[in-house]
């Protein structure tokens, strides 16, 4: 299992979402029910720093997986057509 540090550093993929309460909600998608709230977009971000490094902790204490960000990529259609490895990544391929 990886150090807290290398998934804190990982580029997930955050949603912010404004409350009828005027408040705002951050959420990590890849990881469901990882969120936090606060009175403006700022607040609801650092709270989820906060969140998310303690959620961390206690999955690597626990010996529970972590789930990586999903990584996503755009390759022009003709340059795919010409990677000795298409094939593996047509499975990915958006059309």
């Amino acid at each position: 299992m990886n150090s807290l540090e290398f998934y804190m550093n990982q580029k997930y993929k955050v949603e912010i979402i404004a409350l009828p309460d005027d408040t705002f909600a951050a959420e990590l998608s890849e990881i469901p029910g990882l969120c936090a709230y606060g009175n403006t977009e700022i607040e609801a971000l650092m709270e989820l720093e906060l969140v998310k490094r303690t959620a961390f902790e206690l999955m690597i204490e626990q010996n529970k997986e972590i789930p990586l960000p999903i990584r996503k990529f755009e390759i022009p259609v003709d340059i795919l057509q010409q990677l000795p490895f298409r094939k593996e990544l047509e499975r990915f391929a958006i059309v």
